[in-house]
């Protein structure tokens, strides 16, 4: 068995973009540390004929994205353009974006739109200052899939 840390790629991009190569996605070099939990709830599904023995079903799917967002510019005052679109969709209340996070250059991994949440600033890193970022689905969104979708999927 082998354990791998990391080393997909992190795209973003306006809501309804559906793969890494559609223009107007950006890979996302600027994040760091990137983790998601894909984990469906746990639901209580005991009945009389279980005689007394507990029973359980998965529920609603869970998923969510962290990461951490230095604040970098570049040398003319501009943010590079994907910090400049995720920091704009965690300020802006209705403002998702598209997040494609792969497990490796062309692999597999999460596709769909997110709304952006927390951006706690921190400047525990060597005094960079940092946005410590959450995202969840979002509601007016494409639902989070698994990408590339199975084809019996589609």
């Amino acid at each position: 068995m082998i354990l791998m840390g990391f080393e997909g790629n992190f795209y973003v991009g306006p809501v309804g973009l559906s793969t890494p190569n559609a223009v107007g996605m950006l890979l996302s070099e600027s994040i760091r540390e990137p983790k998601y939990g894909y984990e469906y709830s746990d639901v209580d599904a005991t009945l009389r004929r279980h005689r007394g023995r507990k029973a359980h079903m998965k529920g609603l799917l869970d998923v969510e994205i962290t990461f951490t967002l230095p604040n970098e510019k570049n040398d003319d005052g501009t943010r590079p353009a994907d910090t400049a679109l995720i920091l704009e969709s965690l300020r802006g209340r209705h403002t998702p974006i598209t997040i494609i996070m792969l497990d490796e250059e062309g692999g597999e991994g999460l596709i769909g739109d997110f709304e952006l949440f927390s951006g706690d600033k921190s400047e525990a890193d060597d005094d960079v200052q940092a946005w410590e970022i959450t995202a969840r689905p979002s509601a007016a969104g494409r639902k989070v899939d698994w990408y590339p979708p199975d084809e019996d999927e589609e």
